[in-house]
């Protein structure tokens, strides 16, 4: 059995991320690339056309399903009821889309009994919510709930390179387990029955990424649409976009503009503007320099003749 999917160009864009380092690209002029997971392969075609074959391609294909708000396969879905009502560290990261600003990843502890009272409270996927309703909620889950926040600025994140992996899934990767075992010190004794990640690689290739750390917690499910899963993970969004906000707020005041969130034109035109007055250098400051944007900034600067200074 086989299942296809017609994407659009973004959607093609952000699975070739998701499955980078398992992709075979260019096999054919039919294709874009391939790939080779345990269990099944992933063909992307030309014609926008994405084929899932193998023996687990059913669950491959309700990952994207989910996101991309597909008919999912009701089979997979009963594999996490389970999860829904354990005790449960959730662990979910923000800012990767965001041209400017840090990357926030937020682990979150919520026991069995504490899930009604949070979905009582408004807690569900942080980007259903305003932000102003977001602030509110994580004052109220700070006082209810054991989490552990890191934030890695900008500078630092343009300071670190992974070249042999995709490096931002790998920074991710790096992030959630440190957070992960800086709730479990908080809890101590007391320990989770599980621990879950809103998915953003296959598990598989989450833990190749840390291969070479020390103290990587094993015992973790990634699971697609995690917030909608467990509350734990929703919550654990909700807290880490508050202070992803704080983050934006400290750095727009520090160079008295209000920075723009996401990665589209409208942050390009605002960042030349920047670097106009600021100076190439202050992308390094505010912006994580590795996306796209910054190649489009400079070429833009050139083609218009925009002096900037270094």
């Amino acid at each position: 059995m086989s299942h296809t999917i017609n994407g659009t160009d973004a959607q093609i864009r952000e699975m070739l991320e998701y499955y980078d380092g398992y992709l075979i690209k260019g096999e054919n002029a039919h294709t874009i690339a391939r790939a080779k997971l345990e269990n099944v392969v992933v063909t992307f075609y030309t014609t926008n056309t994405i084929l899932f074959q193998g023996k687990s391609e059913d669950g491959e294909y309700n990952i994207w399903a989910k996101r991309f708000n597909l008919p999912i396969e009701a089979e997979v879905e009963s594999h996490y009821l389970p999860y829904q009502t354990m005790s449960a560290i959730g662990c979910d990261e923000v800012g990767t889309g965001d041209y400017f600003g840090p990357v926030v990843v937020c682990s979150c502890y919520v026991r069995s009994d504490q899930i009604e009272q949070l979905k009582r409270l408004g807690v569900k996927d942080s980007k259903l919510l305003m932000d102003d309703v977001i602030i509110d909620i994580a004052l109220k889950l700070k006082n209810l709930v054991q989490y552990s926040i890191l934030v890695l600025p900008p500078e630092r994140f343009n300071a670190l390179h992974r070249p042999e992996d995709n490096n931002l899934n790998f920074i991710k990767a790096c992030l959630h387990n440190n957070a992960i075992n800086s709730l479990k010190k908080k809890m101590a004794p007391e320990v989770p029955e599980i621990i879950l990640i809103d998915e953003f690689t296959p598990r598989e290739k989450y833990y190749h990424y840390l291969r070479k750390l020390s103290n990587v917690e094993q015992n973790v499910v990634l699971i697609p649409k995690g917030e909608r899963v467990h509350v734990a993970i929703a919550a654990a969004s909700i807290l880490a976009r508050a202070a992803f906000l704080k983050e934006m707020h400290e750095l727009s005041k520090e160079i008295k503009i209000d920075l723009l969130k996401g990665a589209g034109v409208a942050v390009d035109r605002q960042a030349v503007g920047i670097i106009k007055s600021y100076g190439l250098s202050i992308l390094d400051k505010i912006a994580k320099k590795k996306f796209s944007n910054t190649e489009r900034i400079i070429n833009y600067c050139q083609e218009n003749n925009i002096k900037i200074k270094e």
